[in-house]
């Protein structure tokens, strides 16, 4: 006679529930909170406010300004690591 050799089968895998299933939906809540904090930001600044912008001069709205001040920080940064990045990668001439 033959030996049957019986194969386990293989490791029953139960289905992962979904991440969202039933719980409190925290990302949604935060999402709408920042929503209603950029909205009141933009309502309480949107008075217009004269900036000089050294050549010349202009009325702008306030929010406006903040972005333009923020974007200019952001890339002036940007820029800054990007020549300290460049002046290290640069060989030392002996």
């Amino acid at each position: 006679m033959a030996e049957e050799h019986k194969v386990a089968p293989p490791a029953a895998r139960t289905p992962r529930p979904p991440d969202d299933e039933g719980g409190f939906p925290f990302r949604v809540v935060l999402l709408g909170l920042l929503g209603l904090y950029v909205l009141l930001f933009i309502i309480l600044n949107s008075g217009s406010v004269s900036v000089s912008f050294v050549f010349f001069s202009s009325k702008i709205s306030l929010v406006v300004g903040l972005v333009l001040a923020i974007a200019l920080g952001f890339a002036g940064g940007y820029l800054t690591r990007e020549l300290r990045e460049r002046r290290r990668k640069r060989p030392q001439s002996s």
